[in-house]
């Protein structure tokens, strides 16, 4: 199940979120809109919920969350976009990272 949050997750949607990995929860935040999507089997289940929603594919970045020790994670490869020069699939640029990082744990960490 994908979840779509713009404030912190409660407990019932935390479990669903972890429904595909137990101690990992894909990410997908939303750069312009201060979103995040998580859950799901894949980056792109949650890329696609967005952008069903309005998101553009060129402020989507993927990430995830390691449950067991709190940590939040870059990689996906929806995250290399050759058009926008980012050609690796970690998240390089600072801000996002930062964005990321502080939305995953505003609303993730319960």
């Amino acid at each position: 199940m994908i979840i779509v949050l713009n404030r912190k997750i409660i407990p019932e949607e935390f479990e669903q979120a972890r429904e595909a990995y137990q101690d990992y929860i894909k990410t997908v935040i939303d750069i312009e809109k201060n979103i995040l999507a998580v859950g799901g089997e894949y980056h792109i289940d949650c890329e696609e919920v967005l952008i069903n929603k309005g998101s553009r594919l060129e402020n989507l970045y993927g990430g995830g969350y390691r449950i067991s020790t709190k940590e939040v994670e870059y990689m996906a490869m929806s995250n290399y976009k050759p058009a926008l020069n980012k050609t690796t699939y970690e998240i390089m640029d600072k801000e996002i990272r930062d964005k990321l990082f502080s939305l995953t744990k505003e609303f993730l960490e319960i």
